[in-house]
């Protein structure tokens, strides 16, 4: 395969990952809880994920690149990518925030780790890495695809799929 399509490649996963994934907002909330060690009441605060609306989305959209947060991110394109979410969530073993919300980010990692270790020998049958620099050449663009790909027709894909 030559290294000049895999951001089309990455394109193409992240088409996917919208059009299967229904778009959620993350919405902060306190969960209280009766702590099984002491038996007092502690707080969860890993929030809550409800379907976006287009108003959400659009504000969402808005803020690119305007936020405070926004400094945290790559690009516009990165900073859209984890912060739309999906109704799922992962253990996080961390006292008091319980759960990570997954995101379209997450999702479209996994997707393209997924993609990079079934076509490319990086880890032999024990787990040891056997190709490290082609393992850095493909993070490298991914990063890339993130950092300079127009987040514009993935909004509009996005938008689509908010009823």
């Amino acid at each position: 395969m030559d290294f000049r399509d895999i951001p089309q490649l990455i394109a193409r996963m992240l088409m996917e990952v919208i059009q299967t994934h229904i778009p959620h907002q993350w919405i902060y909330t306190v969960e209280p809880f009766i702590n099984p060690y002491n038996g007092k009441i502690s707080y969860d605060y890993s929030g809550e994920v409800r379907k976006m609306k287009k108003e959400e989305f659009a504000e969402l959209v808005w803020s690119l690149g305007r936020s405070k947060g926004s400094r945290f991110y790559c690009s516009p394109l990165d900073e859209l990518l984890n912060n739309v979410y999906i109704d799922r969530w992962v253990p996080t073993y961390m006292s008091n925030y319980g759960k990570r919300w997954v995101t379209y980010c997450d999702l479209l990692r996994e997707t393209f780790d997924q993609w990079k270790y079934s076509h490319f020998e990086i880890y032999d049958e024990d787990g040891n890495e056997v190709n490290e620099d082609l393992n850095l050449q493909l993070d490298e663009i991914f990063e890339d695809f993130l950092e300079n790909t127009s987040h514009e027709p993935f909004v509009r894909e996005i938008e689509k799929t908010i009823a």
